[in-house]
């Protein structure tokens, strides 16, 4: 088994490879040349394709369901050359478990938001990409399956453990919402909210309930197998009609000339973007609770960006190994997610470019590195931009000295 780090801006993508089988975990906005250069279809996967010659990736997996983890996955099959193609050409796409109650927990949120948004903006681009992701991975992928504490995912005779989530605890336990409130009670709080917006009642309330209700069928069905099949294609159906009648709300909400509308928005909107606002910011933190943890023996240790309490969760619970071959930071790296519950490592991944508002941080490179000596930073990409995306390289003029940079395409590691 074989680890690929790929080097990516805004985002991750690692590639756990053995001798028949590659899983792609996480697919992030942009795949960066050796050059520095960027363009809006190199995205990661089109990267990969020609590196595995005719041997496609078998299985993908996203860790959460921000935008910046999937982003690339929304061009599978573009650009694979026909003769390459299976039916489909990969055998398995996995998602993080969503369901609790016999409900989908963030079908309402998503609908909401995807209401409420003002174009262009993080909150609108994150509820627009899973109803433009859903179908691909329909038409892609050989099975689809959400995944939780407990399941494995065999890779050429190896065994993937899967750590997190745990919905029941992420939602109505762990402090997920900026500390401040958990989950399920910040999401009673913002369907009150929706209710008394000024555009709450009537059409746009019918919009959100068709199109949440629409979403929970498809995600309800997704573990069925071929037994689920014909329901769940018809649920998709329903779920496209849904979603082109919420984009004709959005319309009237909004206006023709929505595309050139920018902050401050009119009075009458205003409402509607602190709404989405403070949707946006609960859904984000609940996508990163319950953010799949994937671990392969004490080789390999994959978070995504769950937040520290997940972390010490795990580590209370023993389920964490204290050491591992290669362990990818949170979050990109940022203070805000160092938790002391993270293990130590001889190579930490930490893909990081482009976020400004979120660089490396200082604390996080110095405590790493003090608590393992000779341990390596594996940085894809702040350090094209050390004194933007880091803030030891801001406060000491250089990268940190365990920082080892992938200069090209992608570093591969042996496991």
């Amino acid at each position: 088994m074989k680890l690929q780090i790929k080097r990516m801006r805004f985002g991750n993508c690692t590639v756990l490879e053995g001798r028949r089988s590659r899983l792609i975990v996480d697919c992030g906005g942009r795949n960066q040349a050796a050059d520095g250069s960027l363009s809006a279809r190199a995205f990661a996967y089109a990267a990969i394709a020609p590196q595995v010659g005719d041997l496609l990736p078998t299985h993908i997996l996203i860790s959460h369901l921000h935008t910046d983890h999937y982003r690339g996955f929304l061009e599978l099959g573009r650009d694979t050359p026909p003769l390459f193609r299976g039916n489909p050409p990969m055998a398995a796409a996995y998602l993080p478990w969503v369901i609790l109650g016999g409900r989908a927990v963030l079908a309402a949120p998503f609908a909401r938001l995807y209401l409420t948004a003002p174009p262009r903006t993080l909150a609108h681009q994150l509820a627009l990409g899973l109803l433009e992701l859903l179908p691909v991975l329909e038409r892609e992928a050989g099975s689809r399956q959400m995944l939780q504490a407990g399941d494995t995912i065999s890779l050429d005779g190896q065994r993937l453990e899967v750590l997190w989530p745990q919905v029941e605890p992420a939602l109505n336990a762990l402090p997920v919402c900026g500390g401040e409130a958990r989950a399920d009670q910040a999401e009673v709080r913002m369907a009150r909210a929706f209710s008394a917006l000024p555009q709450g009642e009537g059409p746009l309330e019918e919009g959100q309930r068709a199109l949440s209700e629409a979403l929970e069928r498809y995600l309800l069905l997704l573990n069925g197998g071929a037994l689920a099949e014909a329901g769940r294609l018809a649920a998709l159906e329903a779920l496209a009609r849904a979603r082109a009648a919420a984009d004709r709300l959005r319309k009237e909400v909004w206006g023709d000339q929505e595309q050139s509308l920018h902050p401050p928005y009119p009075h009458a909107l205003q409402p509607l973007a602190r709404f989405a606002r403070q949707q946006y910011r609960l859904l984000a933190d609940t996508l990163n609770a319950c953010g799949l943890v994937l671990q392969w023996k004490d080789k390999v240790l994959l978070p995504g960006d769950v937040p520290p309490a997940v972390l010490e969760y795990l580590a209370a619970e023993g389920r964490l190994h204290p050491r591992y071959q290669v362990v990818q930071l949170p979050h990109h790296g940022t203070e805000s997610h160092l938790s002391p519950a993270l293990p130590q490592a001889e190579r930490y991944i930490i893909s990081n470019g482009g976020y400004r508002r979120r660089p490396v941080g200082r604390q996080v490179l110095e405590e790493l590195a003090a608590a393992c000596p000779g341990c390596a930073f594996l940085c894809t990409d702040a350090h094209t931009a050390p004194a933007e995306f880091c803030q030891y390289a801001r406060a000491e003029g250089r990268c940190h000295p365990a920082c080892k940079p992938i200069t090209g395409e992608q570093a591969i590691l042996p496991l």
